[in-house]
């Protein structure tokens, strides 16, 4: 998109409604008020919550400038979020990672709208704009989130229109370096005393910052449009109707700097991931689409609440949800045309739960009710390679084959336009990649493209049956029961093709899936699953200020379809048996939050590549455990002054030995994306000035080595596919004029301009040739907006 044309989107948005958010009211600053939240299915203060939870509302949103999923995770104490592209991004809790983007694949992480479960990772990474908050809720939470919730969830609670006497609104504006545009606005709009809508708008974009030498758009963009329109209606004091719809649409130009960690891209060009790159697009997609992403997230929710009498409620959650990928990248990260992906999916699913509420004022409360989903996904994924550039690259075997010499070999791709061909004269093909015709008769066969792949699709749908309960045992015990039986009915499927190329050998065999007619669907028929999920909870009120808690609960991935050798495997349902125990000291000035965990698992999913079939597979990598610390702290030190925390201690490490006490592949390994320490660190000081109240807000924060593959960088050919400990520091001066409706803004993200990756590996690594992806440097930037 050209800067005038976002120009023109942003002028639009701010069109819909005048003005923006004022950060905070004079005297409403402070950052340690307690927050209520719903985690259990009804209104509660977060100190009432058994369980580790983190909530965040929208002031704290503010403070902290998030408004996205990655930078929540900065500031929640054992959450990690990695942002890849909005199409494959990362989510892990405690170190268990929740990012496979297969038709098969299963969350770990329930990533949830309104109640409405996301269940896949391509389309659960949304922009957070005009939200209510955000509920974060860590370990097993079988019977308050539901399937998928391995190791936690997380939901969004977005902003729903209200029956207010007088309409209002918001709107914001910013511009910063890197051609950074960015509007945002809402407005709510009674239309009555039992009717109101509310409307509300995102626009984001912003270059690249990794140049490519080959010409085009930066990498690492952003480019997105959302929109929500709410309507509530509200005939009666007992019901209340929500219709929500949610669009967001992202197209960054450019696609994901995946940057070769072996081959430099031009003469004195260095290999850092975040120096230019040289990454080309092959024709992988019949469109001849560049490198890029596209993604389209859409779907509609309906939330119905009607009181039966002063005992009982009933709760329905109705969704639907679709999304449209399509995403084209140079897995190889070098110039030579090795290695091209490209991957179209789709899906859309349909879920719906009734919940009965109960709630009679004394010591039992609870709820228990069915839910249903069904979800059909599809992923196509093509590669592409130039035979001159693989022969290039294997050049010392072809010269063996050929009786040929090195020299010779490169003169012969030199002579075909190989593109520096005499650079790749160290074989890393550990796998041993072939490409039919490669060699013919003793010579160098007639090189061109040559593309193939797979598509798998997988159908599931799934009926749950749960009731959690809690009794008031005294005054100051509560004790909490919970428990989900869950029945899956699973089919997967899965196709090989190829196109042969100008000047192959007719009928040359596909490399990918030889045991699939090219283009023929196989289907594993439809396959059954049941089991049950459970949690108990004890929490004990030691006094007006303390209260503590104490878990124990059994969380369940679903057991996956995965292809592989010729036939369709299942990988079983993985299990956490997790205990936990902590507490919250709430004081007028300081709240402080704190839990040990311990965890253990069976049949630990892993996914992998398996390149001689261009398909990923999910392996049972056996028993691992989990173990550590998470706290946070808000202290309101004056009332200008405020300084919060977090911290999270946790050691995730796969066992030597299965339950059956066989030796482990990952044995002693740390999990990906698992740093054993992070921090976070910031300060809110306000002062009152005769021209408004100026608020400063630094914020820092830290983590120490992360490994980004299960086998912890042990087994590749490049070992450097990890990242050393780095901290990041954030700046924010904002000035809210007296009117309190007004504000100004200027903020800097990674002041020192920290260098550092947020991946490694990635699909080159599967062959040989890993690639790297940086993180984002230093960007400033002026927002200005208003409210009314």
């Amino acid at each position: 998109m050209t800067f005038k044309a976002r120009l023109s989107v942003c002028a639009a948005l701010i069109a819909l409604s005048p003005v923006a958010p004022a950060f905070a009211q004079h005297g409403e600053s402070q950052i340690t008020d307690v927050i209520t939240v719903t985690t259990q299915k009804r209104e509660q203060s977060v100190t009432d919550v058994p369980i580790n939870l983190t909530a965040y509302n929208t002031r704290r949103l503010e403070v902290l400038g998030i408004e996205q999923f990655d930078e929540l995770s900065d500031f929640v104490p054992g959450l990690e979020i990695q942002e890849q592209s909005p199409n494959t991004p990362g989510f892990a809790i405690r170190g268990i990672t929740s990012d496979d983007t297969t038709a098969t694949g299963e969350a770990r992480v329930a990533v949830f709208q309104d109640g409405v479960p996301i269940s896949r990772a391509r389309g659960a990474f949304v922009e957070l704009h005009d939200v209510e908050r955000v509920e974060v809720a860590k370990g097993p939470q079988p019977t308050l989130f539901g399937r998928g919730a391995l190791i936690g969830g997380i939901n969004i609670i977005q902003n729903k229109a209200q029956l207010d006497d007088a309409m209002s609104g918001a709107a914001s504006f910013t511009l910063g370096d890197y051609n950074r545009v960015e509007a945002r606005a809402h407005v709510n709009l009674p239309l009555g005393e039992t009717v109101a809508l509310r409307l509300a708008a995102a626009h984001k974009a912003r270059d690249g910052y990794v140049d490519n030498v080959l010409g085009g758009p930066a990498m690492n963009a952003v480019d997105l449009v959302a929109y929500r329109v709410s309507a509530r209606w509200e005939p009666t004091d007992a019901l209340r109707l929500d219709v929500i719809a949610n669009y967001q649409d992202d197209t960054p130009e450019g696609g994901t700097s995946f940057k070769s960690g072996v081959y430099a891209p031009a003469p004195g060009v260095s290999l850092e991931p975040w120096d230019p790159a040289a990454l080309n697009t092959l024709p992988v997609l019949e469109d001849g689409a560049p490198l890029g992403i596209g993604r389209k997230v859409y779907g509609v929710t309906v939330l119905g609440d009607y009181i039966l009498n002063d005992d009982w409620s009933i709760s329905s959650i109705t969704g639907w949800r679709a999304l449209e990928t399509r995403e084209i990248l140079d897995s190889d990260g070098f110039a030579a045309e090795l290695l091209a992906v490209g991957e179209n999916g789709s899906g859309h699913q349909w879920s719906q739960e009734i919940r009965f509420n109960y709630d009679a004022g004394g010591p039992l409360t609870g709820f228990f009710g069915v839910s249903y989903f069904y979800e059909r996904s599809q992923q196509r994924i093509a590669l592409a390679s130039h035979e001159a550039a693989v022969q290039a690259l294997l050049a010392p075997q072809l010269a063996a084959g050929a009786g040929l010499t090195v020299a010779q070999v490169e003169a012969l791709l030199a002579l075909q336009g190989v593109p520096n061909a005499g650079g790749f004269d160290d074989p890393l093909n550990p796998l041993g990649l072939s490409v039919p015709s490669l060699l013919t008769t003793g010579q160098i066969a007639p090189l061109s493209y040559y593309r193939e792949g797979t598509t798998n699709f997988g159908e599931t749908t799934a009926f749950d049956v749960f009731a959690d309960l809690s009794y008031a045992v005294t005054d100051r015990l509560t004790l909490s029961a919970g428990l989900r039986w869950t029945h899956e009915d699973k089919e997967a499927g899965i196709s090989g093709w190829h196109y042969d190329a100008p000047n192959r050998v007719t009928g040359a065999p596909t490399v990918f899936l030889p045991a699939t007619p090219n283009g023929v669907m196989l289907e594993s028929g439809e396959r059954s699953f049941d089991d049950y999920t459970w949690r108990l909870t004890g929490q004990y009120d030691l006094n007006a200020a303390v209260n503590l808690f104490a878990s124990y609960a059994r969380g369940r991935r679903p057991d996956v379809i995965s292809f592989s050798d010729g036939q369709f495997v299942i990988a079983p349902a993985e299990i956490v048996d997790s205990y936990e125990v902590g507490g919250y000291w709430t004081l007028d000035s300081t709240n402080i939050q704190a839990s040990v965990f311990y965890s253990e698992y069976d049949n630990f999913q892993s996914g992998r590549l398996e390149p001689q079939s261009a398909t990923y597979i999910v392996d049972n990598a056996g028993s691992a455990t989990q173990y550590g610390f998470e706290g946070q702290v808000d202290h309101q030190m004056t009332d200008g002054l405020s300084v919060f925390a977090t911290y999270a201690y946790n050691i995730s490490e796969f066992d030597d030995t299965d339950s059956g006490g066989n030796l482990q592949e990952f044995a002693g390994n740390t999990f990906r994306l698992s740093p054993d320490h992070a921090v976070s660190v910031g300060v809110l000081a306000e002062f009152d000035a005769s021209f408004g109240r100026l608020s400063l807000i630094p914020t820092w924060t830290w983590q120490s080595e992360v490994f980004f593959n299960n086998d912890n960088d042990l087994t590749d050919a490049v070992q450097d596919e990890v990242q050393g400990d780095f901290g990041l520091i954030n700046v924010r001066a904002r000035l809210d004029l007296p009117n309190e409706r007004v504000y100004g803004e200027v903020f800097v993200n990674n002041l020192a301009d920290e260098a550092y990756i947020i991946d490694a590996g990635n699909t080159g690594d599967s062959f040989g040739i890993p690639t790297f992806i940086a993180g984002s440097p230093r960007m400033a930037g002026v927002r200005v907006g208003a409210s009314f």
